[in-house]
């Protein structure tokens, strides 16, 4: 009689650990494949950064798990079309190579001030003065570098990682790169160097660029995630300031 009782109990607990599981809703997230961390990086199974926490977070609030999918930039609006997911991070309507019919955008995640980061020598540095931008390989140039890139006297120079773009700053083979500084002051110390090489070019207006998160089929899932945002603004930005980033609505 006893046995039976605790099979029954153990088949129990198997049923509603089962339930459980299939309550979890699985959604799949399209990500880029590139390390811009404290920012993102989903270039390893241990996905790291603010945007991967706020995802995170959010999914263990509502019964959902996101499988981060790394794709490569360059097939930045194919995503959707070639690999059946669910959602596209980061993402902004703005970016003309995100262009996919039928998208609808959450609001932002995190406005990250992307700031021209310089040598500390060169802090004081005009914005004329700059004629060689590094930018990483499919970011658009902020538009207050359009005028000078049209008259001929800016340089971008392209390149796939940080790594690469820090490197190029501390050999001074680039004026100024523009990220976000955290990244680069990361950059510099997991290659051993003094994350004090590196400030933000104070006569160099940054930009606030608008992280986002888009769907085509996910309406229920975006207006849970925005109103999840909404409610933990303060909590996001306190996260952002303990990484380091410069993040907010201004950025002067």
């Amino acid at each position: 009689m006893f046995n039976r009782f605790f099979l029954l109990i153990i088949l129990c607990i198997h049923v509603s650990n089962l339930a459980i599981a299939s309550d979890i809703k699985n959604l799949r997230v399209g990500v880029e494949a590139m390390n811009y961390y404290p920012v993102m990086d989903f270039t390893t199974p241990q996905h790291r950064g603010l945007l991967s926490d706020i995802m995170t977070d959010f999914g263990n609030s509502h019964n959902i798990s996101f499988e981060f999918i790394p794709l490569p930039l360059q097939r930045f609006n194919h995503w959707f079309e070639d690999n059946a997911i669910d959602f596209r991070l980061p993402d902004n309507p703005r970016w003309t190579q995100s262009g996919t019919a039928g998208l609808v955008y959450g609001e932002p995640l995190i406005t990250v001030c992307d700031t021209s980061v310089v040598l500390s020598t060169n802090s004081d540095i005009p914005m004329n003065e700059v004629t060689r931008l590094g930018l990483l390989y499919g970011f658009t140039p902020a538009e207050k570098w359009q005028e000078k890139r049209s008259n001929g006297t800016l340089t971008i120079a392209n390149e796939r990682s940080v790594r690469i773009l820090t490197r190029m700053l501390v050999n001074g083979l680039v004026d100024a790169i523009d990220l976000n500084i955290a990244t680069v002051k990361n950059e510099l110390m997991s290659l051993g160097l003094s994350e004090e090489l590196v400030a933000v070019a104070k006569n160099v207006p940054a930009n606030g660029v608008q992280y986002r998160i888009s769907t085509r089929l996910q309406h229920d899932v975006l207006s849970k995630l925005n109103a999840y945002v909404s409610l933990n603004r303060d909590s996001i930005n306190a996260k952002a300031q303990e990484y380091g980033i410069a993040a907010g609505t201004s950025c002067d």
